[in-house]
Order: C-alpha cells, then sequence, then structure tokens
C-alpha cells in the first residue's frame, strides 16, 4: 500500500534664434507622447499578480489530492479511506515545500533571469527528493508492516520530479511576470512625480517682466497721485497672485475658471495700457465646463500683451475664442498687434516652450499647440485638446 506515487513667437522650441524682424513667423510645437498610467490599477494589477503564484499553488495540490484519492478508491476499493489522513499531511508537505520555492524565487528577484532560471531548475530534484522522502516515511509511521525497498525511492522520486519542474517553472514565470509589473508600475510613479515637478516649475515660471512693469505702473500712477488706480491694480495684482499660487499645478480647472483668473490678469494690463488693449471673450456657456490645466493660457496671453500690445502705437484687439471641434476642445489666444519691430523674442520662446511642455505632461500625443502670424496681421496662438467636461 506504498502511496510513492502521490504525487514659440519666431520659433519653434529648440530651434536657432532667428534675425530680428522674425518674431511673429509661422511655428509650430507638436506634442511628443508621453506614458501615462493610473496608479490604483496598477497597483491592483500588482497586488493580483502577486497572489496569483499562491493561489496556483493551491489549486494545483488541492487537485494532485483529490485525483489520487479518487483514483485509489476506485482502483483499490479494499484500501478504504485509511489511507487519506497520511496522504493529507503529506499533501500539506507538498504545499510547505512548494512555497518555499516560490519564497526563494522571490528573494532572487534583484538577479539576472537567466540566474532565476537555472535556481528554478535546480530547486526542482530538491523539492521533489524531499516530497519522496517524507511520502514514504509519513506512510511507512502509518503502516509499519509496509516493508520499502530502496528500488522504490527513485520511481518514486522521477514521478514526482515533473510536478516540482513544472511548478517551478510556473512560479518563475509568474514571479517575473509580477517584478516586471512592479518595475513599470515604479517608472510610471516616478515618471509621474518627474511630470509633477515639472509642473510646478513651468507653472510657478512667472515672467519677472510682467511683476516689474506692474510695479512700475504702479509706482507712476502714485507718482502721479492717481492713488485711487493704483491702489485697484494692486488689488488686482494681489488677486491674481493669490488665484494663481494656492492651485495645485497638477489640477486642472475648468475653462470657466481659467477664463476667470485670466481676467484678473488682463484687469492688470488694462490698467497698463487703457487705451491700447480692448479684449473680446468668446467661449460658449456649454464649454465653460470643459476641464484644462490651469494657467494655460496666461504665457499666451502674456505674449500677446508683451509682443502686440507693448510693441504697438495703437490700439490692440486680443480675442479669446473657445470651439467644440468634433470632440475635441480648441482654445485660441489672437490679436492684430505688433507691427513693431523688435530685437530678440526669447521671452516669446520661453513662454511657448512652456505650454508645450505643459501640454505634453497632460495629454502626452492628444494635444497639439500651433502658433503663426495671421495673415491679416497679428498673431494667433492654438491649442487642441480631448474635450472632457467636469463631472
Amino acid at each position: 500500500m506504498n502511496d510513492s506515487m502521490d504525487g514659440e513667437r519666431q520659433r519653434s522650441v529648440g530651434e536657432p534664434p532667428q534675425p530680428s524682424g522674425a518674431a511673429r513667423s509661422q511655428s509650430r510645437i507638436a506634442v511628443a507622447p508621453t506614458a501615462a498610467r493610473l496608479p490604483d490599477e496598477g497597483h491592483r494589477g500588482t497586488r493580483l499578480l502577486r497572489r496569483v503564484p499562491i493561489a496556483i499553488i493551491l489549486f494545483f495540490w488541492l487537485a494532485q489530492f483529490t485525483n489520487l484519492t479518487a483514483m485509489r478508491l476506485m482502483r483499490f476499493p479494499e484500501e478504504g479511506y485509511e489511507p487519506i489522513l497520511p496522504r493529507a499531511i503529506v499533501t500539506l508537505c507538498g504545499v510547505g515545500f512548494t512555497f518555499a520555492i516560490l519564497a526563494i524565487q522571490r528573494a532572487a528577484r534583484l538577479r539576472s533571469f537567466k540566474a532565476r532560471a537555472v535556481i528554478a531548475i535546480l530547486l526542482a530534484p530538491v523539492g521533489s527528493a524531499l516530497h519522496t522522502l517524507t511520502n514514504i516515511g509519513v506512510f511507512r509511521l502509518y503502516f509499519p508492516e509496509i516493508e520499502t525497498m530502496l528500488s522504490a525511492y527513485l520511481p518514486a522520486f522521477f514521478d514526482w520530479m515533473w510536478f516540482y519542474t513544472a511548478m517551478s517553472m510556473v512560479i518563475l514565470s509568474l514571479t517575473y511576470v509580477a517584478d516586471l509589473a512592479d518595475n513599470e508600475e515604479r517608472i510610471a510613479s516616478l515618471q509621474a512625480r518627474a511630470n509633477a515637478f515639472q509642473l510646478r516649475a513651468l507653472r510657478y515660471q512667472l515672467n519677472p517682466h510682467f511683476l516689474f512693469n506692474t510695479l512700475n505702473a504702479i509706482a507712476s500712477l502714485i507718482t502721479r497721485r492717481k492713488n485711487i488706480e493704483a491702489e485697484a491694480m494692486v488689488v488686482s495684482l494681489s488677486d491674481f497672485l493669490r488665484s494663481t499660487l494656492k492651485i495645485d499645478p497638477g489640477v486642472e480647472i475648468t475653462l470657466g475658471e481659467e477664463i476667470a483668473l485670466q481676467s484678473l490678469y488682463l484687469d492688470i494690463e488694462r490698467s497698463r495700457f487703457p487705451h491700447r488693449l480692448r479684449v473680446s471673450i468668446d467661449v460658449p456657456d456649454q464649454l465653460r465646463d470643459a476641464c484644462v490645466p490651469n494657467l494655460i493660457l496666461q504665457p499666451l496671453i502674456e505674449n500677446a500683451i508683451k509682443h502686440g500690445v507693448a510693441q504697438s502705437s495703437k490700439e490692440v484687439h486680443l480675442e479669446i475664442r473657445a470651439e467644440d471641434l468634433g470632440g475635441r476642445l480648441e482654445v485660441e489666444v489672437r490679436d492684430d498687434g505688433g507691427d513693431a519691430q523688435f530685437a530678440s523674442a526669447d521671452g516669446a520662446n520661453i513662454g511657448l516652450a512652456n505650454v508645450a511642455e505643459r501640454l505634453r505632461a497632460h495629454f502626452g500625443e492628444n494635444a497639439e499647440f500651433a502658433a503663426q502670424r495671421r495673415p491679416e496681421g497679428g498673431f494667433s496662438a492654438r491649442i487642441s485638446m480631448p474635450l472632457r467636461h467636469a463631472a
């Protein structure tokens, strides 16, 4: 009864500077792809992969125990249910041996795949030998009348060898896949953090010229004893800085909120250019709840002010328009000024690069940004992104 068989304004970002006077020539920036991942989904997937080897080990040993018991009852009904207890003990020992193989392979996760494969191959005969000795020893303990010859060890060892080899290879495959998923999750997490830091750096890249010009304008108003206008400008500047600096750079806001923030900025610029700046905003009500990266329009509007209004001696019309183009949100900032020639537009390049990098961080290849001279005069900057409405 031996059971031994149980078994940019003038150029695209990154291009060399153009000669002066080319500052408002056509420019287009393609937003390159970037990885995107939902952290919660990644964590759930990795945890599931970690549990799969455990489930497979338990399932195979349960199937082995059930199958062998049923087979012995059908082929040798005279044995009855007496061998079930020692068989169960041997099965539990087999579960322990297999979990030990799992633990060893997980401990070798930092090694190369080749080294892990060698370890998996070596663990199979070790597990088979331990299981064979345990199997024969337990059954001799319960049935001492059985004499086990040495010749019975080798057949039992090879019978279990296939099982432990298969289990070791399965465990190797599953642990390796889980480690790959874990590495991908870690890379995605690091990339998300890098994107967050990049967004903060880009978002907090307020143009010092804007602050200097605003403070100079306030000082000029005070010098001319226009205290009411100066106070209103200080309040507008304070409201703008407070509103922008308290927003999390990684959080999207609605287009309506973005327009409200830019209105604070434009109030300051109207105080600086009361007779040269005319603003119109055309944003349909159904698009005001569309999600956009916060302050994404600020560099474009600042560009229009700096190179359109400030460089023109006549009134400049600045327009902000939004459209739904086949399920995509397109926002355009355009002006009809900037006829003067200026020596450098590096500030424009920084602004365009800022917008392009933030779009890349938020949307990857699903966003577009184009900036170009308008045929009728002036300049246009357009952003196209997926249209998503706030919940």
